[in-house]
């Protein structure tokens, strides 16, 4: 009986090693995740800061492009009234010489009936 009770003693110690040695690993393998887990937050902590940069440099490219847009729409406005002006003007020259050469004529064809 004695001898069982040294065997059963003798495999609850072994157990016992063999639970140390298990836990010590486990223990390793959280140190190791604990590890990844803070170089994950870190690395998130990264991201979000390249995502706010990237959402304010989203946001100066966007006022960017509204200004642009609204001085190539004063820009447009302006080039049209610049060919409307050159466009009455020369509208004027034309009709005003037209106007001289039909006097013209019809001086010259009075001549000729006379």
């Amino acid at each position: 009986m004695e001898k069982q009770i040294v065997n059963l003693l003798s495999d609850i110690q072994q157990n016992i090693k063999e639970l140390d040695s298990n836990m010590k690993a486990f223990d390793g393998k959280l140190k190791g995740f604990e590890g990844k887990l803070k170089e994950l937050d870190s690395n998130m902590k990264e991201f979000d800061g390249k995502l706010k940069e990237f959402g304010n440099d989203l946001k100066e490219v966007k006022e960017t492009v509204n200004r642009i847009e609204t001085s190539q729409t004063k820009d447009v406005i302006a080039l049209l009234k610049a060919g409307s002006q050159r466009s009455e003007t020369d509208f004027h020259y034309l009709n005003t010489r037209i106007t001289d050469i039909d006097k013209r004529v019809f001086t010259l064809e009075n001549r000729a009936e006379r």
